[in-house]
């Protein structure tokens, strides 16, 4: 029997761009990531068991909500409206929990490019993740062929981004392995999401992220800077944490330039948004 947790979850699974249960638990990891079996999953998302409340930052984090957001906020109230019985939770807890934060993704606008973006994405698994990072030139080769729809040997891949052919060759064996690219004939090459808007896995606090990070700076640190802009404000913390799903929107929606073959003028760009904050005030 479905609850108000179940729906909810359903609801923002789809919204966060899985089609089904099995592919929101596997490809965010599986039991490694979760704590529990597949079946138990089903369980859950038919209202049939209701989880721990351990397990609810690894459903936010799984489903992409932000700490403190509305929609982090309303999944978790919904598990708390199952728990405590909708009696108790009216009787005692929603007269203390009434300012619940706007939608962060309010204008229609907004709304229709999140949408048109969730129907994209194709989303890393923990294990490819740790092919993808296993060194800077298996990164490198990962970055130029998930961006291009051409065919591609170890040779012409190395020439290319100036990392030799037995690394090329080395990394596109292990990509092929991790299913991210796909051999085509014998040391031949094609890429079938070139295009597709990529997430990673999440929690991003593991070794492998922090390597991946690493990796990351260091090829914006050797790139030429085309545009930058900071500014500081003062703001409520609750309130301004509600702005960070729309600044990730934000960073998507530069998807909509990305070009999958070679223009004579196309180049590998990097896009940063931050918010850092400096002091309590």
């Amino acid at each position: 029997m479905a609850t108000i947790f179940s729906e909810t979850l359903k609801l923002f699974r789809r919204e966060a761009g899985f089609p089904s249960a099995y592919r929101f638990y596997y490809n965010n990891g599986g039991k490694a990531v979760f704590r529990f079996s597949y079946r138990m999953y089903l369980l859950i998302e038919q209202g049939k068991m209701l989880p721990s409340h351990k397990t609810i930052p690894v459903f936010l984090h799984t489903l992409r909500l932000l700490y403190g957001t509305h929609s982090a906020i309303k999944l978790t109230l919904a598990w708390i409206r199952v728990r405590f019985g909708e009696e108790i939770f009216t009787q005692l807890l929603e007269p203390l929990l009434k300012d619940l934060p706007q939608l962060s993704i309010s204008s229609p606008l907004h709304r229709v490019i999140q949408k048109s973006l969730s129907g994209e994405k194709f989303y890393i698994s923990p294990e490819q993740l740790e092919v993808l990072a296993k060194n800077k030139e298996h990164y490198l080769c990962w970055l130029t062929l998930s961006n291009d729809t051409g065919k591609w040997t170890a040779s012409q891949l190395g020439k290319k981004i100036g990392i030799g052919a037995s690394a090329a060759a080395s990394a596109m064996k292990d990509l092929s392995k991790a299913k991210l690219i796909k051999e085509l004939s014998p040391g031949t090459y094609r890429c079938p999401l070139a295009g597709a808007m990529l997430e990673l896995p999440r929690p991003n606090v593991s070794e492998t992220a922090r390597k991946l990070r690493k990796m990351r700076e260091a090829l914006f640190a050797e790139g030429k800077e085309l545009y930058s802009r900071r500014g500081t404000l003062r703001a409520d913390t609750d309130e301004f944490m509600n702005f960070l799903p729309l600044m990730a929107l934000n960073l998507s929606a530069a998807q909509a330039y990305g070009v999958t073959k070679g223009t004579g003028k196309s180049a590998i760009f990097g896009v940063e948004i931050r918010a850092v904050k400096i002091r309590d005030f």
